[in-house]
């Protein structure tokens, strides 16, 4: 766990004004210097339900001990808690990687050859956390390019909210609950609809899609490329005949988003960083 001297002066001099990076959903995360440590601040929506807000901190706390038993790597996280007049606001906290350190950063900067290794990098991720978790109905996983750093060679996978140490269900209620948008989304969405973008946390062939869907769209002068490699690591991979076939079919060309997801990104302001 992250241990941070004098957490309420932290607290008191952050500002969510000066973001560090502008493609999160429920969160723009900003640095901030504290005590010589250069630090990466997570602040989301204040609600009035203080039993919800317990029970998010709990899963969250226990989603990393998950992940990590999966062999996911995650960077020290501190989760807290801070009352102001509107409720309770989750705030979380992490030692900063550099920007340049920042997984999608790489993939935007690579070559024709590095671009190959990065997304063997992360297929394998994928397929670690695929084979290792205990209840793959109980635990969901978004191994998206932003989501990730690479430090000294390793991934970091960083982005732990909302926790998904809970079923599709529940988290769809924790998704719609938590936007910034909930009230705007709620009316309009029914809770069905957001299967399908939660179905890529818990459903494998559409992580595997997923990320390389998100490559192409970062990279599409080498999305020849990337899907030739990626069919033949699918091909070469331990999965099932059936989850082979259904991924080499979906390869035929760059997979594309669910409508439902580009929505999201247009109310979050974020329309083509990577993923659209």
């Amino acid at each position: 766990m992250l241990i941070i001297n004098d957490t309420e002066s932290l607290l008191s001099k952050i500002s969510s004004e000066i973001t560090d990076s502008n493609l999160g959903y429920f969160s723009k995360p900003f640095r901030c210097k504290h005590q010589g440590r250069e630090l990466i601040i997570k602040k989301y929506l204040p609600v009035k339900d203080l039993a919800l807000i317990n029970a998010i901190i709990t899963n969250h706390n226990e989603y990393i001990r998950e992940l990590k038993a999966t062999g996911i790597k995650v960077p020290d996280t501190l989760i807290e808690v801070q009352k102001d007049k509107t409720g309770y606001q989750i705030i979380i906290i992490q030692e900063a990687f550099r920007k340049d350190e920042l997984f999608r950063d790489k993939v935007e900067k690579a070559g024709d050859t590095d671009i190959i290794s990065l997304c063997s990098l992360i297929l394998d991720e994928t397929i670690r956390f695929i084979s290792n978790r205990k209840d793959p109905a109980g635990i969901g996983f978004h191994p998206t390019l932003r989501n990730y750093a690479l430090h000294e060679g390793e991934l970091w996978y960083f982005d732990t909210f909302p926790p998904m140490l809970m079923r599709q269900n529940e988290l769809n209620k924790v998704i719609i609950r938590m936007s910034p948008f909930g009230r705007i989304i709620k009316p309009l969405i029914p809770l069905k609809f957001i299967n399908l973008v939660s179905n890529e946390y818990y459903n494998f062939e559409k992580m595997f899609t997923g990320i390389v869907g998100s490559l192409c769209r970062l990279r599409p002068e080498l999305s020849s490329s990337v899907l030739s490699f990626s069919k033949e690591y699918i091909t070469n991979s331990r999965c099932s005949f059936q989850e082979k076939n259904n991924i080499l079919k979906k390869l035929e060309s760059p997979p594309h988003l669910p409508g439902i997801w580009t929505f999201f990104r247009r109310l979050s302001g974020n329309e083509g960083r990577p993923n659209i």
